[in-house]
């Protein structure tokens, strides 16, 4: 009798802690399989934002940059009849302090792009054209941010318009007209007949996306492991409490009913939850078997 009680108990003990622990196991699963492409978006929709955040500042950088060439510095040096283009012309100081921050900061990305440039160097990529029809085609579009290939590379790209003013129309107006310098230095094929107000360029600046890209990435497993060792901590916290304080006395209530039913009037139900659920159900099967064995007593 005992080594049948034992086998059956360890039988209804194995079984209990087995489904209990397959719960806990696909409701990790579950969560993981939630939890995962919610980081993943989220931590992605923060970077990006950080991102666009670094690229308008960039952007307003060259912006202030380009503007304080055509008011401050272009007007005095024309007065004079100085046409050195780095100083009178904003896209090629533009060009040059690029040159000069992607010597410290090599991953970026910065160019005043032109399908029209006295530069070849400035000729737009398939992006970059793509930006410049965009706000061609849209005149209250004030800038745009995107992915894309420049150089055979991907980036989150900001790009602003850049617009023909008056003061460039000395150099990029009418090339018989063009300061001698500037036909010198760049012919008088390309970069010529600008419209005022028209946009001729697209000023832009990028970060690389395949960095962001790892970053989405070491952020989102960082989050899953944090997810993982919580959840395996309160996985082997409740396994034991749920074992000790409900599986243990179901399986022992489970004994004693299996017990109760091969008629054996003699074995006690000794399980002490003063207050549970669990306690209530003990305290009743050891009352219907004090019952059975008294009125089994009193028919004697």
């Amino acid at each position: 009798m005992n080594t049948e009680l034992k086998s059956t108990k360890l039988v209804i003990t194995n079984s209990l802690i087995k489904r209990f622990r397959k719960s806990i196991i696909w409701l990790y699963v579950i969560t993981v399989a939630t939890s995962v492409p919610i980081v993943y978006f989220t931590t992605r929709y923060q970077v990006y934002s950080e991102a666009n955040k670094e690229l308008s500042l960039l952007v307003d950088m060259v912006s202030s940059l380009r503007k304080y060439i055509s008011k401050d510095i272009r007007p005095s040096l024309l007065q004079a009849n100085m046409f050195e283009s780095p100083a009178i012309s904003s896209t090629v100081t533009t060009s040059v302090i690029a040159s000069y921050f992607k010597e410290k900061q090599p991953d970026y990305y910065i160019k005043v792009a032109s399908d029209n440039p006295l530069n070849p160097k400035n000729l737009p990529e398939p992006l970059e054209i793509k930006l410049l029809n965009e706000f061609r085609n849209n005149n209250d579009l004030k800038e745009i941010t995107e992915t894309g290939l420049i150089n055979g590379h991907q980036f989150l790209v900001s790009a602003r318009p850049s617009t023909a003013q008056k003061g460039c129309m000395l150099c990029h107006g009418d090339p018989v007209k063009a300061p001698l310098p500037v036909t010198i230095k760049y012919g008088t094929t390309s970069g010529y007949n600008y419209k005022l107000d028209s946009v001729v360029g697209v000023m832009g600046v990028g970060v690389p996306l395949a960095d962001i890209n790892v970053l989405v990435m070491q952020r989102g497993l960082v989050a899953v492991g944090i997810i993982t060792v919580i959840f395996s901590l309160i996985f082997i916290t409740i396994n034991t409490l749920v074992k000790r304080n409900i599986l243990l006395p179901i399986n022992d209530i489970t004994k004693a009913s299996i017990v109760l039913s091969k008629g054996d009037l003699d074995y006690e139900i000794n399980i002490k939850r003063d207050g549970s659920e669990i306690g209530e159900l003990a305290n009743s099967f050891e009352l219907l078997r004090r019952s059975l064995k008294w009125a089994m007593e009193q028919s004697k």
